[in-house]
């Protein structure tokens, strides 16, 4: 995957492009976006309609108050269209994934690892973050293949976690910061 930072005034605003020659911009959400999110919602799986209250009142809050979290959007650069989204949560030194949804057209086409690598980056800028954390469902192979293939590493099981009827796997990826200097050479990290 190859990554370059527009010039765009948005602070994640990148373009990737995996072998499948879809190019993806990062973006900010925007409330326009809302209509195609609820449908990749309704038809994503394991989430539907169940699930929609939650990640429309996860939206809202993420976008009136930046300091709780963020949400990107994944859009296609060609035809514009939203491919997918993320949501993180900033908890302290955490950023938590709280949701990661792509258009089910649009699974294994690099959508997904362009949202991980959006969701690194910021943990990059925010200079508390020590870890980005996730979780998924034990009987979700696929999603716990995915986070280690990005570099998490599983830490463990929460056996019916939140009542649910299944079992938690939590995973981390460890944010490592860069030195940096600044015009007068000091240096810190990032």
């Amino acid at each position: 995957m190859r990554r370059a930072r527009s010039e765009s005034s948005n602070l994640l605003s990148y373009m990737f492009q995996e072998e499948n020659p879809v190019k993806i911009n990062l973006r900010d959400y925007s409330p326009e976006d809302w209509t195609t999110l609820k449908h990749i919602i309704l038809n994503a799986e394991n989430f539907g309609e169940v699930f929609l209250e939650s990640e429309k009142l996860k939206i809202m809050v993420f976008t009136a108050h930046p300091e709780f979290g963020r949400v990107l959007v994944a859009e296609d650069t060609e035809n514009k269209q939203i491919l997918g989204y993320a949501s993180v949560m900033i908890e302290w030194k955490a950023l938590v994934i709280t949701s990661i949804i792509t258009r089910h057209e649009s699974l294994r086409r690099g959508v997904g690892r362009s949202l991980i690598q959006g969701i690194k980056d910021l943990a990059q800028l925010l200079p508390l973050i020590d870890v980005i954390r996730v979780d998924t469902g034990d009987f979700m192979d696929y999603a716990q293949e995915f986070y280690k293939s990005c570099g998490f590493l599983s830490v463990g099981l929460i056996p019916h976690y939140m009542s649910w009827h299944n079992n938690q796997v939590f995973f981390v990826y460890p944010v490592e910061k860069r030195m940096v200097s600044n015009e007068n050479g000091a240096e810190g990290e990032i």
